[in-house]
């Protein structure tokens, strides 16, 4: 078991002196992370990452920073899909993990993020979203589940970089849209990763799902990404490329895919 104090340093909300933030607790075992962020203004959360298999999981290899963000900045606000998508003013954190190319880290498949904050309140219907996004490039929902004490939520994903909290407002038609539109950007972008029965398996499923989404059968729908996601789940490692290094050498397909179609299934559940 091990601990790690870190001293970040981070933009206060509305200027743009740093100061510094209260420590990061780190804790690694096996194939969990375990952190508690603490910045200034008592905006704190609870931080778990759940890997499947690891390899070089360590408190240096991990790369976990944090800092308050300006809610109202524009940079921020650009990379948001929507004005109907704000940052809560109760929780403005964005978490940064960015594992050192050097270190050695690796990992298979889906990796589990959870975040656990008291600084926001848990309501049935919530529209409070975990929302994840490439260096400097816009978010996007990854959210699989929500739930109270306080308010909790976990996201999937097959690669790290950045993460917020998000109000998303947005109708669910709308939200389940831009999630199919990207599993489809992602099914066309790595089908020449895959063995061409694979690709094939994947894009007709895909047509199906998309068909029952545009007749608005959540339910039919949701059985197709079921049926997508075990298609994946079935033919990564040897058919689809399912491991991700921090060399960032190779592309995990195979947990790309997964954990969008997952926030996908997600967001067809709360439309039923």
């Amino acid at each position: 078991m091990m601990y790690l104090k870190a001293v970040l340093v981070v933009a206060s909300l509305f200027f743009t002196a740093v100061t510094y933030a209260q420590p990061i607790d780190l804790k690694i075992k096996k194939n969990k992370v375990i952190a508690k962020i603490e910045l200034a203004g008592g905006v704190e959360t609870d931080l778990e990452l759940s890997f499947e298999n690891s390899l070089g999981l360590t408190k240096d290899s991990i790369g976990i920073t944090a800092e308050l963000v300006d809610i109202t900045d524009p940079a921020l606000l650009s990379r948001l899909p929507s004005a109907l998508t704000t940052t809560p003013a109760a929780f403005p954190m964005m978490i940064t993990i960015e594992p050192p190319a050097s270190m050695g880290l690796g990992f298979n498949g889906v990796t589990h993020i959870d975040i656990h904050t008291h600084n926001l309140e848990y309501t049935p219907n919530t529209p409070l979203r975990l929302y994840k996004a490439s260096l400097g490039q816009d978010f996007r929902d990854i959210t699989v589940t929500t739930g109270a004490g306080s308010w909790r939520a976990r996201g999937h994903m097959g690669d790290f970089s950045q993460f917020i909290v998000v109000t998303d407002l947005r109708t669910s038609g709308t939200v389940i849209n831009a999630k199919l539109n990207r599993l489809q950007t992602l099914l066309t972008s790595y089908s020449n990763q895959m063995d061409t029965v694979t690709a094939t398996s994947l894009s007709d499923k895909y047509n199906e799902l998309a068909s029952a989404v545009s007749q608005q059968d959540y339910s039919q729908a949701l059985v197709h990404a079921t049926e997508f996601n075990d298609i994946v789940s079935s033919n990564r490692g040897e058919n689809i490329p399912d491991v991700w290094r921090s060399s960032r050498d190779i592309t995990n397909v195979a947990g790309e895919l997964m954990a969008q179609v997952e926030t996908l299934s997600f967001s067809l559940r709360l439309a039923l």
